[in-house]
C-alpha cells in the first residue's frame, strides 16, 4: 500500500479536524457494521502501522487518528500473499483503549526519601534511576542489575536499545525466552539450534498436521486459517490435548490423552513406526545420529581416535567430533563425517566389537539398535496405560504418520511447559525424523511458543564498541546457585532490576518471590519502562513512560511468518511519555559520560529521526536475510524475509538436508561454532552422552511421569494434599498475557477470573458453578469464580494466566508455581537457547471454597501490593505456607 504524501504532524491535525464527521463512538447499535470503518474517513487518512504485542502475529493495521488518539483500527490486508489477507484479532483492534484509557502512564515516577510514589520531571527521573543503578553497579558489580525485557522480536529498534545498553554496562540479561517458559529445549538437545518452525502458511502445504498442546484457535488466532485450508485441501487435523478447545472443535479429531503424557504416545508411535518398517532408513542413516556406534561400558559415543586403524576425518573444526560406524558397502568400521553422501550405507542396527589403539576391544551398538531395544517398552498397550487411549487408535495414527506426507507436528506450551518437556519434544522429533518429514515443505516439528526468534543479523545495534555481554536465568535468583549451573549468577545476587514492557511482578512464575525481595530490600533498585500502569510500574523505584506501537517508529519481525515491518509513529505519546530509545539514550549517558560515543545525545523530538537511522543500520547490516530491503520499502508495506531454498516459502533444515550442510542451523545472534558443540556429530542427535543424561537415564528419549521429581520429591504428602494438575492456559480475552485493561475484553468475561473444573472433581470438592473458589498449594494460592466444564480433564485445574492480582482480591495466579530445574537444562548454557526453562504446568494444586465470599471487584488499578495499595496482600515467603 503507497502510503499518502503527507507528514505525520500534518496528517493527525487534518485528521482532528475532520474527524467529528465521522460521528465515531455515537454510530447506533441499528447501524450497519461497515458504518463503523468507512473507506475514507473525512479529513484523514488511514496509516499502515503494526500491532506489536507480546504475541507472534504482528498484524499488519491501518490505524485513524482524531484529536491526536488512535480512534480506530482495521486490518490493511496488503500482504502479497493472498491467504494472509486480513489478518488481526480483536485483542489489537480493541488496544486502543487502552492506549488511552485510565490506566494510561505519562509522567515520570520516582520514589521519595519517605518511599512514596511521586511524579517527577525527567531530568530528576533519569538522573535518580542512573544514580542508583551506579552506585549499586559500583558496589555489587555490573552484573548484579538483571535486565527483563519483553520482547525482542517486537521492536528491535526501541527494545533493542534496551540490550544494548545492558550490553554497555555488563548488566545481566535474564532471558525472556525461558523466564516466559517459552525455551523449547529438546530443539538444542536434539537439532542444536533454538528452534526452526515453519511459518504458518507452510501449514496449508500439510496433508496431516498432529497438534500437541497448542490451542490454534486461540493462540494463533490470525494464522489459525491455514489449518483450515490444510483440511479444505483434504488434510487432516489431529489435535492432542487433555482438555477440550476452540481447536479441538476444529480438528478432524480430537484425542483426549492424559495430560504429560504426549512422550509415552510419540514413543509408541515411533515404536510402530519401526516395527512394520514404515521408517525412512535413508534419513535415519544420512541425517541422523542412528548408526553412530556407542562404548556399551560407557554409554559414550565411540571416537574415531580412540579406534585401530582409524583417525579422525581431516579438517574437522574443534566444535565436531568424527565418531565411528559401520560401513555396509565396506563391511568395516569407519569414520563418519557430519552428513554422508548417499551412496554411503552405514548400518542402523547391530552389535559389533571394536578395537581400540590402548589394545582393548569394547562391544558397541548403533544408537539405532539401542532405541529399537528401549521402545520394547512402549508398546501401544504400554502407551494406552499411560495415556489413556485405546491401543488400536495409537497404533493407527503412527501408520497415519508414516504414510501421508507431508506430515507436520506442531508441539505447543501446553505439553512443552513441563519439567521433562525436553523428552516429550525429543520423542515428538523422533516421529518426524523417522517418517523422513524432516527439510520438506509443510512437514517437520514445529513449537509456537513465545516472540522470541531473531531473524536477521543484530549485533550493528545490539551489540556496542567494547560490549560487555552477561546474563543469568531467574531461576538461580530463587533457588539459589547449582552444582551443575553453567551461568554465571552475581556473586551477590541480582540487587537491581531494569524492566521493560512486562509486569513480572504478576505475570512471570517468580512473581511472589519477586514481591518478597523488593519488600525486603534484597532487590535495592527497580526501574522499569512501560505506558502501562501495572504492579510492576507501581512498585518500581523510578518508572519511565514509555510509548506504545502506535507512538513510535519500530521494526518488527516474528518467528510465524515471513514478514519484516514497520511501526508508525501516527500520534504522539500522551503527557510526557517518550520513545525508550532517547529514555535509554539519556540513562547511559548519565551513568557513565564515558559512552557518548556509542550513545551520541539527540533532543527529545528527534526520537523519530535516531529511530530512522537505527532502522536503516540494521536493514543495512541486518545480513542476507533482510539487507534487500530499506525503509522506503518497509514505509509502503510489508518486507519478506530472504530465504536459500527455492521456492515462495522457506523451509527449515533445506540446507542441511538438500546441500548437506551439516546441523545446527545459526541461532543469531550467536556466532554457529557457539551452538554447533551442541550436535557435535553435525547430524541430528537422539542419543545423548554428557553425564547428566547418563546419570539420569535419558540419553535416549524416554517417558518420565509428572510431579515425580518436582513437586513430590520435595513434598511427599503433595500426592494426597493437591491431586490436581494447575494450568494456567493463555486466554482470548488479552492484548497478550501482559495487558489485562482492555475494558472490551474484560466485559467479555464479566471483569471475573474463572475457575474451570470437570463438574465430577468440583462435585467431590462440594463446589458449584458461580461458586468463588481458591485454588491453592503449600506455596500460594488465588482466586477465581467457579466454572463447571465437562470438556476439562477429571485430575486438571485450569485458569487463564494474565489477571492482574487486583481482579482476584490480591491474589495472583502465579504464586502457586515454582521455577524447578531440571539438570539436563544444565548441560550447557547459552542464553535464550539452552538454559534452564519455567516450567509452568509442573505445579499441583488442589481447591476449595473460599469462605470470604466473592471480593467487590478492585478498578483501581496500579496501586501497590507490597505498600498496602488496594486488594494489598501480604507477600509469602517463597516455599512456604501461604
Amino acid at each position: 500500500m503507497k502510503l499518502p504524501d503527507i507528514s505525520r504532524r500534518t496528517f493527525v491535525a487534518t485528521a482532528a479536524a475532520g474527524g467529528a464527521a465521522v460521528g465515531l463512538g455515537a454510530v447506533g447499535g441499528a447501524d450497519p457494521a461497515d458504518a463503523l470503518t468507512p473507506a475514507e474517513p473525512l479529513g484523514g487518512s488511514w496509516v499502515r502501522t503494526t500491532c506489536s504485542p507480546n504475541c507472534t502475529g504482528a498484524c499488519g493495521v491501518e490505524a485513524w487518528v482524531e484529536d491526536g488518539q488512535v480512534r480506530m483500527v482495521r486490518q490493511a490486508a496488503d500482504y502479497p500473499y493472498e491467504h494472509y489477507n486480513p489478518r488481526g484479532c480483536l485483542k489489537g483492534l480493541s488496544v486502543n483503549t487502552i492506549l488511552h484509557g485510565p490506566d494510561r502512564l505519562t509522567m515520570p515516577l520516582v520514589r521519595n526519601e519517605a518511599g512514596e510514589q511521586v511524579e517527577a520531571d525527567w531530568d530528576t527521573a533519569l538522573d535518580d534511576a542512573a544514580g542508583r543503578l551506579r552506585a549499586i553497579m559500583d558496589e555489587y558489580g555490573p552484573n548484579s542489575v538483571g535486565v527483563i525485557y519483553q520482547v525482542q522480536g517486537t521492536g528491535h529498534i526501541q527494545k533493542g536499545a534496551l540490550v544494548r545498553i545492558a550490553n554497555t554496562f555488563g548488566w545481566s540479561v535474564i532471558g525472556g525466552y525461558e523466564l516466559n517458559g517459552d525455551l523449547p529445549m529438546f530443539w538444542p538437545e536434539t537439532f542444536g539450534c533454538q528452534s526452526e518452525e515453519l511459518e504458518s502458511y507452510c501449514w496449508e502445504d500439510s496433508r496431516l498436521t498432529l497438534i500437541f498442546g497448542s490451542n490454534i484457535m486461540v493462540t494463533r488466532m490470525p494464522d489459525a486459517h491455514f489449518l483450515t485450508y490444510s483440511q479444505e485441501a483434504g488434510g487432516k487435523v489431529i489435535y492432542f490435548d487433555p482438555n477440550y478447545s476452540a481447536s479441538a472443535e476444529k480438528a478432524d479429531e480430537w484425542v483426549r490423552i492424559a495430560p504429560d503424557s504426549d512422550g509415552a504416545f510419540a514413543l509408541a508411535m515411533a515404536k510402530v513406526i519401526i516395527d512394520e518398517g514404515l521408517y525412512d532408513a535413508h534419513f535415519m542413516a544420512t541425517y541422523t545420529d542412528a548408526p553412530l556406534l556407542i562404548n556399551l561400558a560407557t554409554g559414550k559415543r565411540i571416537l574415531a581416535d580412540d579406534v585401530a586403524g582409524l583417525a579422525a576425518v581431516p579438517d574437522v573444526p574443534d566444535y565436531r567430533s568424527s565418531f565411528v560406524a559401520f560401513d555396509q558397502a565396506s563391511g568395516a568400521l569407519a569414520a563418519v563425517t557430519p552428513l554422508e553422501l548417499p551412496d554411503n550405507a552405514y548400518a542402523l542396527t547391530g552389535s559389533f566389537d571394536v578395537p581400540l589403539k590402548d589394545g582393548s576391544t569394547v562391544q558397541a551398538k548403533t544408537g539405532f539398535q539401542l532405541l529399537t531395544e528401549q521402545l520394547e517398552a512402549y508398546t501401544p498397550e504400554d502407551a494406552s496405560v499411560i495415556c489413556g487411549i485405546d491401543p488400536d487408535v495409537i497404533t493407527r495414527i503412527a501408520r497415519e504418520a508414516a504414510t501421508v506426507k507431508p506430515m507436520h507436528i506442531i508441539f505447543g506450551g501446553g505439553t512443552q511447559q513441563w519439567y521433562h518437556g525436553d523428552l516429550k519434544g525429543r520423542a515428538c522429533a523422533l516421529v518426524a525424523c523417522l517418517t523422513g518429514n524432516i527439510g520438506q515443505l509443510g512437514g517437520g516439528i514445529s513449537t509456537y511458543v513465545g516472540q522470541y526468534k531473531t531473524r536477521f543479523n543484530t549485533a550493528s545495534w545490539m551489540v556496542p564498541p567494547d560490549a560487555v555481554k552477561a546474563s543469568c536465568p531467574f531461576h538461580y535468583a530463587v533457588n539459589g546457585p547449582t552444582p551443575l549451573m553453567k551461568a554465571t549468577y552475581p556473586k551477590d545476587g541480582f540487587k537491581a532490576l531494569v524492566v521493560g514492557w512486562g509486569n513480572p511482578l504478576e505475570q512471570h512464575n517468580v512473581a511472589d518471590w519477586l514481591r518478597g525481595a523488593l519488600a525486603s530490600g534484597q532487590i535495592e533498585c527497580l526501574v522499569s519502562l512501560d505506558f502501562q500502569r501495572t504492579l510492576t510500574v507501581a512498585e518500581s523505584t523510578v518508572a519511565f513512560p514509555c510509548a506504545s506501537w502506535y507512538e513510535k517508529t519500530e521494526l518488527t519481525t516474528t518467528p510465524l511468518h515471513p514478514y519484516v515491518q514497520l511501526q508508525q509513529r501516527i500520534v504522539d505519546p500522551p503527557g510526557q511519555a517518550q520513545e525508550e530509545i532517547w529514555v535509554l539514550t539519556e540513562l547511559a549517558n548519565r551513568i557513565d559520560p564515558s559512552k557518548a560515543e556509542a550513545w551520541p545525545r539527540f533532543a527529545p523530538e528527534d526520537s523519530e529521526k535516531r529511530a530512522d537511522e537505527v532502522l536503516a543500520l540494521l536493514l543495512r547490516e541486518g545480513g542476507p536475510t533482510i539487507n534487500h530491503l530499506t525503509p522506503e520499502l518497509l514505509r509502503e508495506g510489508p518486507g519478506k524475509l530472504a530465504h536459500s531454498n527455492p521456492g515462495e516459502k522457506r523451509i527449515p533444515f533445506w540446507e542441511q538436508v538438500n546441500e548437506r550442510i551439516p546441523f545446527p542451523t545459526v541461532s543469531r545472534p550467536n556466532p554457529l561454532d557457539v551452538t554447533s558443540k551442541f550436535v557435535r556429530s553435525g547430524r541430528i542427535e537422539f542419543y545423548r552422552d554428557e553425564d547428566i543424561f547418563l546419570d539420569l537415564g535419558e540419553q535416549l528419549p524416554c517417558y518420565k511421569p509428572p510431579f515425580e521429581d518436582t513437586e513430590y520429591a520435595a513434598n511427599p504428602d503433595a500426592r494426597e494434599l493437591y491431586p490436581l494438575g494447575y494450568t494456567t492456559r493463555n486466554s482470548a480475552f488479552r492484548v497478550h498475557a501482559t495487558y489485562v485493561n482492555s475494558p472490551f475484553m474484560l466485559e467479555m468475561q464479566d471483569n471475573t477470573p474463572k475457575v474451570w473444573l470437570n463438574p465430577a472433581t468440583a462435585a467431590e470438592r462440594g463446589l458449584k458453578n458461580g461458586d468463588w473458589v481458591e485454588v491453592y498449594n503449600d506455596r500460594g494460592a488465588v482466586q477465581g469464580q467457579l466454572v463447571e466444564d465437562p470438556g476439562v480433564y477429571p485430575t486438571q485445574c485450569i485458569f487463564d494466566q494474565g489477571w492482574w492480582s487486583h481482579y482476584d482480591n490480591g491474589t495472583s495466579y502465579n504464586s502457586l508455581i515454582w521455577p524447578w530445574i531440571n539438570p539436563t537444562n544444565e548441560a550447557y548454557y547459552l542464553v535464550s537457547v539452552w538454559s534452564p526453562n519455567m516450567a509452568w504446568n509442573e505445579t499441583a494444586c488442589n481447591v476449595r471454597l473460599y469462605e470470604g465470599g466473592r471480593p467487590q471487584v478492585v478498578t483501581d488499578t496500579g496501586k501497590s501490593v507490597l505498600q498496602g495499595g488496594a486488594g494489598a496482600a501480604s507477600p509469602v515467603e517463597y516455599g512456604k505456607e501461604a
